[in-house]
């Protein structure tokens, strides 16, 4: 008896429907478990949101997306979409019924040889160019815990994604194999957006940035490890109604709405290193002088 019930906790366990990531069968099976990741050779990236302004838009939003188009945020509204340059004093052109274009399900690889797609049922597919006849085959897939309703982003060697468990999960595109998740409390269902942050090395240093669906925030994480790095919180009664976008360089745009639907703006931020700390001033004690800080000798 004994025996029985072990091999049916073994059946259970590797069950690919009860499995948290991964998947059975003759495929490439990624690890369930995050591979130890080599030593950063220069330290992550430190930076902070600031605000550069909000440019009001005609409300109410007809959407929960936007994009950049000839370097102008399109953002759906009531009768059209909304374009504006990623400037506090740019007019707002509005297009009457204008075609919202929704991009291809599938993400290609910048060499075009892989493709990437996430699918609302929670599986993560990538496919390789075939070599000996057109078209494409299976490279690996794996099953995530809940939906994925975006699709996902390249970042350099990793395919990252987040979906309605609350979190953001980054693999090796070229097998699968998850090197973080992180959970940020609030299902997820906007498209993540990447930030480019090179250093004056070269080295990347590329920034997720996520929306979750309740709207107060907007959450910066460090692709390489998946590191929270700095979240901006919108004031009450304003919630995010899109994910953000990354426009003229390193200028952040997303779109938000008030307590009243009519009441829109697309809010522009930047990422910038935070200021310098100031340095504590010496304390006097019983009314007497501060000490002098004394020569270090150096």
């Amino acid at each position: 008896m004994a025996c029985r019930l072990s091999r049916l906790a073994l059946l259970l366990v590797a069950t690919p429907a009860l499995a948290q990531y991964g998947t059975s069968g003759p495929d490439v099976q990624p690890n369930n478990y995050p591979p130890a990741l080599p030593a950063r050779r220069t330290p992550g990236p430190v930076l902070t949101f600031e605000r550069v302004g909000e440019i009001a838009l005609p409300g109410p939003l007809a959407g929960s997306t936007a994009w950049v188009a000839d370097g102008r945020v399109a953002v759906p509204v009531e009768g059209g979409v909304a374009t504006v340059a990623p400037e506090t004093s740019a007019t707002v052109t509005t297009v009457p019924g204008a075609v919202i274009r929704i991009p291809g399900e599938w993400v290609v690889s910048p060499d075009g040889k892989r493709r990437y797609r996430t699918t609302p049922e929670g599986r993560v597919e990538a496919e390789r160019r075939s070599r000996s006849r057109r078209g494409w085959s299976r490279s690996w897939h794996l099953r995530a815990p809940n939906s994925i309703p975006a699709p996902p982003i390249l970042i350099g060697p990793r395919l990252c994604f987040s979906g309605l468990d609350d979190r953001v999960t980054c693999v090796r595109a070229k097998n699968g194999h998850r090197l973080w998740t992180v959970d940020l409390g609030d299902r997820l269902s906007r498209p993540l957006s990447a930030w480019p942050a090179v250093d004056t090395e070269g080295a990347d240093r590329s920034i997720l940035l996520a929306v979750p669906d309740d709207g107060a925030t907007v959450t910066a994480l460090d692709a390489y490890d998946g590191r929270k790095i700095a979240t901006y919180e919108l004031p009450p009664q304003h919630h995010f109604a899109s994910p953000a976008v990354v426009v003229a360089g390193d200028q952040i745009a997303i779109a938000r709405k008030g307590y009243d639907d009519r009441e829109a703006a697309l809010v522009l931020l930047r990422l910038v290193p935070p200021p310098p700390a100031l340095a504590p001033k010496p304390v006097s004690y019983n009314g007497a002088p501060a000490p002098k800080p004394e020569p270090s000798g150096r």
